[in-house]
């Protein structure tokens, strides 16, 4: 069969296994909300981060068309999501799908400041699981599944929702670079999302603080010793 002829058959492929999912959980909304975070998924237009911190990188797909590379996140600011391997194809409905092979995607979400942050990676997928393991400028996390149904007929599998997060701390900028694979072939990756925060800097005390910091230790010194006189 010629590429040409194959390609139609793929997508019914694709379109019949995101259908299966949608029988159980909805596309292109999250179905789990994770604590700490106010976006419910009550619908696609309900952000996962709802108020991102001033100063923080969040950008979510919900609908990825453009392929390999997608630059127009659906909520947020600037970011580039790129499935690398090229052995998938995007469905009509916004998902990216492979049946040859694993898909594998990267992240590209710009520059960060120097400082400590909290970054945070969220991904859904239908069908075959994606890979435990995602890496944030090489190195690497292991995920969380926050949500998980079994998927009943057609290709079989899973409609999932994983987590990632790493601590890190940057001495000077650097960018936020970010990959994730698929476990095998019929992966089909509905929602990505991606935030970065920085954690508050430990307050550094004035000298009036230390000031009086030391005037109390004084004080509890000649205490101690009027105690032992």
């Amino acid at each position: 069969m010629s590429a040409r002829a194959l390609a139609p058959a793929l997508s019914s492929i694709a379109l019949a296994l995101a259908a299966t999912g949608q029988a159980h959980a909805t596309a292109g909304q999250w179905d789990s909300s994770v604590a700490g975070f106010s976006g419910t998924g009550a619908s696609a237009a309900t952000p996962w981060i709802a108020s991102p911190a001033t100063g923080s990188t969040y950008a979510e797909w919900n609908a990825i068309f453009s392929y390999p590379s997608d630059n127009t996140p659906d909520i947020g600011g600037v970011g580039t999501l790129t499935e690398t391997t090229g052995s998938a194809f995007p469905t009509s409905g916004g998902n990216i799908y492979s049946i040859s092979g694993a898909s594998a995607f990267s992240l590209d979400l710009g520059t960060a400041a120097a400082g400590t942050w909290d970054v945070y990676l969220r991904v859904s997928t239908v069908g075959s699981a994606v890979a435990d393991t995602a890496k944030l400028n090489g190195v690497s996390a292991t995920r969380v599944t926050t949500f998980s149904q079994a998927i009943t007929g057609g290709f079989g599998g899973t409609e999932e929702e994983s987590l990632w997060k790493w601590t890190v701390t940057l001495s000077s900028p650097a960018t936020w670079l970010t990959s994730f694979a698929a476990s095998g072939a019929h992966m089909s990756l509905d929602q990505v999302a991606f935030y970065a925060v920085q954690t508050p800097a430990a307050a550094v005390p004035e000298p009036q603080t230390w000031a009086l910091m030391l005037a109390g230790l004084g004080a509890m010194g000649a205490l101690q010793r009027r105690r032992r006189a």
